[in-house]
């Protein structure tokens, strides 16, 4: 459920005319596609070292990639504008307004700058803990599997940026959205998090708590087809976590669990989820806790 949108007048780069392309493409299966990208950044010169970004969603459509994102922010990262491109077509137009963090509803336009505009998806543009990107400029050259280019974070220069597709993170990725005030109340966007850790196989219940108001967390999870398992995660950044699980008693090793986005707040973290699903890891239900208040509600619907 999403807010109703009233844009300003395009941008003159988005004002030309768009043609929209009708070649077809041949059908993929499900796991040969993903808008889920795990990114890196790069400063201090082509010699220097790059840094973890998070995980980024560049692109609205199944079996279909991205490959061209050229947009600029003048308002510190609320909003976007500029152009985008699908395997196969031609430049559309793109503006993308936040909805929580680093997470945007986006719309394209093709047919001119009087045509309508159409839903794009969730995106997530940025991978920093309350500093907005304000700019992106990058292309794929092998059909979306890996971008390269520049991306601005506010009140900083150009960075370099490279990202390759990331199968299990959009296999495990989550619109979700969270309640407060009682049941008849009105849900909000809570951004896009990140559930469960494995290919095909996805996570059916998270009961976990934080005594570190976020830091780390400690509880139970359960995968479709098992038992629960012991959990543990350690915040690395901008709500993404490193995640563990273990079976066979409490002495037993610790197994690498992929990395989570637990949280949609900048500079908030959550500090409790106890959520469970019906449906084999389609959707979520539950409640979750962000530090320094109580619980509320939370659902969840899988975006891959």
């Amino acid at each position: 459920m999403w807010m109703e949108v009233s844009f300003p007048s395009a941008d003159a780069a988005i004002a030309e005319h768009y043609e929209h392309s009708d070649i077809s493409k041949p059908e993929r299966n499900s796991m040969s596609n993903t808008n889920s990208y795990k990114v890196q950044v790069q400063w201090g010169g082509s010699a220097a070292p790059w840094h973890q970004d998070g995980i980024w969603v560049v692109g609205g459509r199944d079996n279909q990639s991205a490959v061209a994102l050229n947009i600029i922010s003048h308002n510190g990262g609320q909003t976007f504008t500029g152009t985008m491109q699908y395997e196969g077509e031609g430049p559309l137009g793109f503006r993308a307004q936040q909805e929580s963090g680093n997470s945007y509803n986006t719309w394209v336009q093709w047919g001119g700058s009087s045509a309508p505009w159409h839903e794009n998806g969730i995106w997530v543009i940025g991978g920093r803990d309350g500093q907005r990107g304000v700019e992106v400029n990058i292309s794929s050259g092998d059909g979306g599997q890996t971008f390269l280019g520049n991306i601005i974070y506010a009140g900083e220069g150009p960075i370099g940026f490279k990202a390759e597709q990331d199968f299990k993170a959009g296999f495990n990725s989550y619109d979700t959205e969270v309640q407060w005030g009682g049941s008849a109340e009105p849900w909000h966007a809570n951004g896009v998090w990140i559930i469960g850790g494995r290919d095909k196989q996805h996570a059916v219940a998270v009961d976990i708590n934080s005594g570190d108001g976020g830091k780390s967390f400690t509880g139970s999870m359960t995968y479709a087809g098992e038992g629960p398992l012991g959990f543990q995660a350690t915040l690395k950044g901008d709500n993404e976590y490193d995640t563990w699980v273990q079976w066979g008693g409490s002495y037993a090793p610790w197994h690498q669990n992929g990395v989570w986005v637990i949280g949609g707040r900048d500079k908030q973290n959550a500090v409790a989820l106890k959520i469970d699903s019906k449906d084999g890891g389609e959707t979520f239900t539950g409640t979750m806790t962000y530090d320094g208040e109580g619980p509320i509600g939370f659902k969840a619907k899988n975006t891959d």
